[in-house]
């Protein structure tokens, strides 16, 4: 597992690899003590895992974390400031601890990860997406469908808006909740925004959904809804 260390007191960051050498088998870490130097190692390098803390030599931790939310890796706030748990949590974070760390708390956090809880992608209130070079946040109550677009994905929105996601439909859905399902190879919906199913012969269907949008609907996931009924 590769994990990178945000954290710019040094004996701090020290203390947050120690234990997680201990808890974590086989952990690959990086550790950064400027939020530059970690927004230049999640560019050139893919993570599994970030510990971040909020406040880094005066700088605002979140602005990282707003990068963090457009990535499919998990991150794990460590940081004094209690009163920005709820912040960070709507930027989807696994777990937030505060400091000092205390070893029995680290433990928790990294056995609810290792033990792959889907509760996190409940707690997911925004999906970052890079445009222009800059991050945008989207409510997740606002998407209505995903629609794969080569490696990238395209994200509708209920004010009919069009957004180009730069991961993958199977990337997408480990980061969003159980209520986005794959309804067809190319297409990922909220099933709260379904209304009805439309058939069209031929064994083609679609599904018709809020906000006067329609995506295809397989076969395969019509029979399930079918079985499900």
């Amino acid at each position: 597992m590769n994990i990178l260390i945000v954290e710019d007191i040094t004996l701090i960051a020290e203390r947050i690899a120690d234990l997680t050498t201990t808890y974590v088998t086989g952990a690959k870490i990086t550790i950064s003590h400027t939020l530059e130097d970690a927004k230049l190692h999640i560019q050139e390098k893919a993570f599994d895992l970030l510990f971040l803390d909020l406040n880094l030599n005066g700088k605002d931790g979140f602005e990282l974390l707003q990068t963090a939310a457009a990535s499919s890796f998990q991150t794990i706030i460590i940081s004094a400031n209690k009163d920005q748990a709820a912040i960070a949590f709507d930027y989807g974070v696994f777990d937030f601890i505060s400091k000092p760390i205390l070893e029995t708390r680290f433990k928790v956090a990294i056995d609810r990860l290792l033990n792959n809880t889907a509760s996190y992608r409940e707690q997911l209130k925004q999906l970052a997406v890079k445009t222009k070079g800059t991050i945008q946040l989207i409510p997740i109550e606002n998407i209505v469908y995903i629609k794969a677009c080569g490696n990238y994905s395209e994200i509708y929105t209920k004010d009919l808006q069009c957004f180009l996601h730069d991961k993958n439909l199977e990337k997408l859905l480990q980061l969003l909740p159980d209520q986005f399902s794959r309804v067809h190879r190319s297409y990922v919906v909220d099933t709260n925004q379904i209304l009805k199913i439309v058939k069209h012969g031929g064994g083609k269907y679609s599904l018709q959904l809020q906000h006067d949008l329609e995506t295809p609907l397989s076969r395969e996931y019509y029979k399930k809804m079918n079985s499900a009924s």
